[in-house]
């Protein structure tokens, strides 16, 4: 006489926990955003004041260049407003080097973000890089669109001597300062 089973098949369990375990570890080392953006906000005093010069780089020093991340050029516009402000709130600052980790001086970068009064296709600005190498942009603070609030960080001019990139990366609501670096390689 044959025997009957009333449960699951043990193989089909053994399946569905493998299954889940597979999912929770690739949760566990995911990013937040699941973009490869990272959180570059900091708040609830976070002075965005003048930095301190760099010291010049070391002879044969190498820096890697940023490379684009998915969603950085979402809502990207060629033609954004050069020095427009945006409001205020939030800074979204950075240094922009070379490959050989020298600052770059006088290189274009454009700043987009959602906030309360514009959408990512509106709020957005151009600026130069300073003698320093350092970009500096006040804004209103971020708010979600769709998922956690964002600012976006590109370089991408046609006559540039620099390879284009664009990066993403995630603020909390109540963030004053966002710091995105960016390296640029030369484009031959």
């Amino acid at each position: 006489m044959p025997t009957t089973r009333t449960g699951p098949h043990p193989l089909a369990v053994g399946a569905v926990v493998l299954l889940v375990a597979m999912i929770a570890a690739a949760l566990w080392n995911s990013d937040e955003s699941g973009t490869g953006a990272r959180q570059v906000g900091e708040s609830a005093g976070a002075v965005a004041a003048p930095v301190a010069a760099l010291p010049p780089p070391l002879p044969g020093a190498s820096c890697a260049p940023t490379v684009t991340n998915p969603g950085g050029d979402n809502n990207y516009r060629e033609d954004a407003p050069f020095d427009v402000p945006l409001g205020r709130g939030l800074v979204v600052t950075g240094l922009v080097r070379d490959t050989a980790c020298r600052p770059l001086p006088g290189v274009p970068v454009q700043v987009w973000l959602q906030t309360a009064l514009g959408s990512e296709r509106e709020n957005r600005t151009t600026v130069l890089t300073g003698p320093d190498g350092r970009y500096r942009v006040s804004t209103d603070p971020a708010v979600a669109q769709f998922g956690e609030p964002n600012v976006h960080v590109a370089h991408d001019p046609d006559d540039s001597p620099w390879r284009s990139v664009w990066q993403r990366h995630v603020l909390r609501a109540d963030d004053t300062l966002a710091v995105v670096d960016l390296t640029l390689a030369p484009v031959s």
